[in-house]
């Protein structure tokens, strides 16, 4: 199901459910039992092939081994049977045990952090739910409740809790706890028996979609075909009772902690991203300088979280989060809504949240917070040192570059267009817009100054730059991709869905074209259009040469152009070949077409030999004017 069903899907069964509320649960919970019965049959495929394989080891013991040598005397036609009972076993198998892997992170005991996991236990006591089997600590600004099956599709599943460090840096204790409570209150069923019944079909539906990529064998394939039908309409139709569940979550959580801290958490989360963006830019920058990535990013960003960013900055991210507008594919409403729905906040939504005393890291963590912080700093210094490093030796290449290019008295076309990139890229005071508003000055026609001219007038917020991505296009159609994407990200930026998706849809429609002429140009379809090539006469004495030196047992050579349906502009064309009987004899056709095929040519050129499906090309080759070569 494309996003486009899906949407219109989604907005049909959300006034479904507001119209006629039990009619939409009823439907829902036919659709799980449907599930259920998938689920079923995925397990009694599995239990088919054990059961089988039982059966026969059953009947050698009780034989005596006389089965066994009933197996053997039957050889060749008892593997013939057995191979495909093989496969449906281990697809089966596979099935129901191949394991998700678990969540990655630093696994923390009780004893390292005992006041993390006495709130924890207060939360778990109060709202009724299960025990956390593992606690980890990572380093992204999110927090998370994970469910895992022990055995795969079947077996006890575990729950994780997940925290970022980054996250719990920037949040008091009973705003990390609102944010905790939200998560875990989906697991303890703060919403009805049935919604919580949903929630966790849907978890589970979307681990059997992860693992039915790996199910190997006919009957995993029907397996897969069968998910791939279902799970798309499953997901829609829970899609709104999933997003009233979040809702639900919320209003847990505010019992827990209050509706005030809940709604400070909400906030607190939507600044602590940004904020965090801002200092990962901040250190990314000192590559030019720094040739190593630092060791202590985990306690540098623990000294900027304690520091409020600008109240201006702060409101200005608060608006643009409170500004969202929501995404079909994401359960979650966005920040407004779900503000509104606590209660006493609707008044209050504008208003940010005041800096903590002290932060959760501090509070739940003690004395485990120095080394944890030491460990996922080191983490983060090995895992980006390689990029950091290439990218240190590609910008002192850059800016021995700039410098070259700096020193020249005129510069032509290709140097100043470097220079220009180049600047942008080393200079952050440069200034982009003049930069590239000159050079197309000078050059009113080249699409790629429009280009980036455009994009640097949009990062401006000046829609000007709208004007300019249109003339790009106009000067060379295949600017339409870049310069849609950069629309479409401006106007989404600025809430304007309606022209957001236009400028989405014609990305859509130029990619769908581009991707069908890719088709057509490396796909030799006999039924397409030939005609005389337009090759230079240096490119086709070329093709002769080439043919010569590697077109051993080749008789009769054509070229002709190709002309592609949807583009006959494309410039592609076909070099057909005639064999020696003695090398058809030999069966040489695919060592010559490899031979050829592994040189220089001038052009796109597919290589064929005239044979089988092919054959008719010889006509239609030879009765073009000049395409013999041979």
């Amino acid at each position: 199901m494309d996003d486009a069903r899906f949407e219109q899907m989604v907005a049909r069964l959300e006034r479904e459910s507001l119209a006629t509320p039990r009619s939409y649960q009823l439907k829902v919970a036919l659709l799980a039992l449907l599930g259920l019965g998938v689920l079923a049959l995925i397990v009694g495929i599995a239990g088919l092939g054990l059961l089988i394989l039982a059966g026969l080891a059953v009947a050698v013991l009780l034989s005596g081994g006389k089965a066994l040598l009933l197996l053997i005397k039957f050889g060749k036609l008892l593997i013939l049977l057995a191979v495909p009972l093989w496969l449906l076993v281990r697809s089966a198998i596979k099935a129901l045990f191949v394991r998700l892997p678990a969540p990655e992170g630093l696994s923390l005991q009780r004893h390292e952090a005992p006041a993390l996991f006495a709130a924890m236990d207060q939360m778990r006591q109060r709202m009724k739910g299960p025990r956390f089997h593992q606690v980890l600590i990572t380093d992204e600004v999110n927090a998370a409740v994970v469910q895992r099956p022990l055995l795969g599709l079947i077996g006890f599943p575990r729950n994780y809790l997940i925290l970022g460090l980054p996250l719990l840096e920037s949040l008091s204790p009973e705003e990390a706890l609102a944010v905790v409570a939200h998560e875990y209150g989906h697991l303890a069923g703060s919403h009805s028996r049935f919604s919580a019944f949903i929630y966790r079909l849907r978890l589970s539906w979307a681990n059997i979609q992860h693992l039915g990529q790996q199910w190997q064998g006919w009957s995993g394939h029907l397996l897969q075909r069968i998910v791939g039908w279902y799970a798309p309409y499953f997901n829609a139709y829970t899609f709104v009772l999933a997003r009233a569940n979040e809702y639900q979550a919320d209003r847990a959580s505010a019992e827990l902690v209050g509706a005030d801290v809940a709604a400070r958490a909400l906030k607190r989360v939507n600044l602590a991203g940004p904020q965090y963006d801002t200092f990962i830019q901040g250190t990314l920058a000192r590559i030019r300088q720094e040739a190593m990535p630092p060791d202590d990013l985990a306690g540098r960003w623990a000294t900027a979280a304690r520091l409020a960013p600008p109240e201006p900055t702060a409101r200005q991210w608060l608006q643009e989060a409170l500004q969202r507008q929501a995404s079909v594919h994401d359960t979650h409403p966005v920040l407004n809504l779900r503000l509104q729905a606590l209660p006493g906040e609707a008044q209050r939504i504008d208003e940010l949240p005041q800096p903590a005393e002290h932060s959760a890291a501090e509070v739940w963590l003690g004395v485990a917070l120095a080394t944890l912080r030491q460990r996922l700093g080191r983490q983060w210094r090995d895992r980006v040192q390689p990029a950091w490093s290439a990218r240190h030796e590609e910008l002192a290449q850059q800016a021995q570059r700039l410098a070259e290019l700096s020193a020249l008295p005129a510069p032509d076309r290709e140097q100043q267009l470097t220079l220009l990139h180049l600047r942008r890229e080393l200079e952050p005071e440069f200034d982009a817009v003049a930069g590239y508003a000159a050079f197309n000055g000078q050059y009113p026609e080249d699409s790629v100054g429009l280009f980036f001219e455009g994009i640097a007038r949009l990062s401006r917020d000046d829609e000007q730059g709208i004007a300019l991505l249109e003339q790009a296009i106009r000067v060379d159609i295949d600017a339409t991709l870049p310069a849609c994407e950069s629309a479409s990200a401006y106007f989404r930026r600025h809430n304007d869905e309606a022209r957001a998706k236009a400028w989405a849809q014609r990305w859509h429609e130029r990619h769908e074209f581009e991707q069908r002429r890719e088709r057509e140009r490396n796909e030799l379809d006999p039924q397409h259009q030939l005609c005389a090539a337009d090759l230079g006469a240096d490119a086709v004495e070329q093709v002769r040469a080439l043919l010569q030196h590697h077109g051993k047992g080749v008789v009769r050579a054509y070229l002709a152009r190709r002309v592609l349906p949807s583009d006959s502009s494309m410039p592609t064309y076909v070099l057909g070949l005639q064999l020696s009987a003695w090398a058809r004899l030999r069966k040489q056709q695919h060592a010559v077409v490899n031979a050829l095929a592994g040189q220089d040519w001038p052009a796109h050129t597919i290589i064929c030999v005239l044979e089988g499906r092919l054959k008719p090309l010889r006509k239609k080759l030879g009765a073009i004017a000049g395409s013999r070569l041979r």
